[in-house]
């Protein structure tokens, strides 16, 4: 007799895994599946654990991702190595510089969407394309944002179907591609505290530096497929803000609650869903015993919906008291830029209803959602490009009246998601 573990594969995770999440945590919190040959986990406080115990849950284990980016990253090391890479950048990413990126990546919005009329795709034409020179820029990387963005999509290609010859191939290509673009530049790359890739060049504790570009460009590779999470976040936010009026409302009539709206959308829909460990020891999590070298992925997107935690977990609703999410990790390898991304996410939303309030989603092409490691709409087609907003007369959709429905019909593709860091 076939159970309910044997049904889970990786395609009916892709079309929507959150049925399957909830499932899981009421029966099967910690549960070996095996058409995925490893552990998932599913509930709040166990993927917290997982994420905040590095001695027991380890990223240094070979994996698609060690191969295709370089084994010595700052998400694969741990210790006083991974310590180092940190300590030299933190001062850069600390959440009072948060600030500036959003200003910057509402000021590249508003000069794309300015001579906008009618409708676009947003995802294509304005959100990936910012999030891509935000991204530049943060790290003050010497290569055109137009270059990071195809590198970055493909370099995810490999790690997210490492059973592919020819998306490793794709991949692989994206990593000479990267390494010839950049070693001369960074060989030549002088101190310069305003600069990540100078710092961790320069300045890493535990390091004899100057450090050459064979010890950092494993983490530039790493760090790259990260680069469309503001871009898939914020498509996430406008296309649930456009199936419930109310929420777009209550944004509307107070501009300061976009701040709740994005940490919302980080909750309920995070662009990446999944982190990857691997047991060092046998251990017991959520009533369940591993043994040592176990492989876990632990389910960001299901933490967050955990009905022990958050009241009606599916809803998109900004109104919610705000409570940690498990979005950005725990720990050792915490997201170093997780006060800069949902900042960059607010000024990309911020600029596009600034511009145009009366932007709404294009009925004829309705953006799709899928994945579950990476959770996303490729396309975002929109009308109303140009309308006032007293233009703007929302039709309520057919159905329920809870925002689930609504944003997951407008459907934020799939494996593990990138570092935390």
């Amino acid at each position: 007799m076939t159970s309910f573990l044997d049904t889970i594969t990786p395609e009916v995770l892709h079309a929507d895994p959150y049925p399957i999440y909830q499932r899981l945590r009421r029966d099967h919190p910690v549960a070996e599946i095996p058409a995925l040959g490893c552990w998932l986990v599913t509930r709040w406080h166990d993927v917290r654990q997982v994420m905040s115990h590095s001695q027991t849950f380890t990223t240094s284990f070979p994996s698609a991702m060690s191969e295709i980016y370089g084994s010595e990253n700052i998400l694969s090391s741990s210790g006083d190595i991974h310590k180092g890479m940190r300590a030299s950048v933190e001062e850069i990413f600390e959440p009072e510089r948060a600030g500036v990126a959003r200003e910057y990546a509402r000021k590249l919005v508003i000069e794309r969407v300015s001579g906008m009329h009618g409708q676009a795709d947003l995802m294509g034409e304005v959100l990936q394309p910012v999030a891509a020179e935000v991204f530049r820029w943060m790290l003050s990387l010497e290569v055109d944002s137009t270059t990071l963005l195809r590198l970055a999509q493909d370099l995810w290609l490999g790690a997210l179907d490492p059973g592919d010859p020819a998306k490793l191939a794709v991949s692989a290509a994206a990593v000479n591609e990267l390494d010839a673009a950049l070693t001369r530049w960074f060989e030549g790359l002088g101190p310069d505290p305003s600069s990540a890739i100078a710092r961790w060049r320069h300045i890493t504790p535990g390091s004899v530096c100057p450090r050459g570009a064979a010890e950092v460009l494993p983490t530039i590779r790493v760090t790259l497929p990260s680069l469309p999470e503001p871009g898939w976040a914020a498509g996430s936010l406008l296309v649930a803000l456009f199936n419930d009026p109310d929420q777009r409302g209550l944004v509307r009539d107070d501009p300061a609650l976009l701040g709740d709206a994005v940490h919302e959308v980080l909750r309920w829909m995070p662009p990446f869903g999944l982190v990857d460990r691997m047991t060092t020891r046998p251990v017991e999590l959520g009533g369940t015993r591993l043994p040592a070298g176990a492989h876990i992925l632990a389910a960001i997107g299901s933490a967050n919906r955990d009905e022990t935690v958050f009241e009606q977990p599916d809803t998109f609703d900004l109104r919610r008291r705000r409570q940690p999410l498990v979005t950005f990790g725990y720990g050792e390898h915490a997201c170093l830029v997780r006060a800069f991304i949902p900042a960059i996410v607010e000024g990309m939303v911020a600029g596009i209803l600034n511009v145009h309030p009366g932007v709404r989603a294009d009925l004829s092409e309705q953006p799709r959602v899928s994945g579950w490691a990476a959770r996303y709409t490729a396309r975002l087609c929109v009308d109303g490009l140009g309308d006032s907003a007293s233009e703007y007369a929302p039709r309520p959709p057919s159905g329920s009246g809870s925002a689930t429905g609504r944003a997951e019909q407008l459907t934020p593709s799939t494996s593990q998601g990138p570092a935390q860091g």
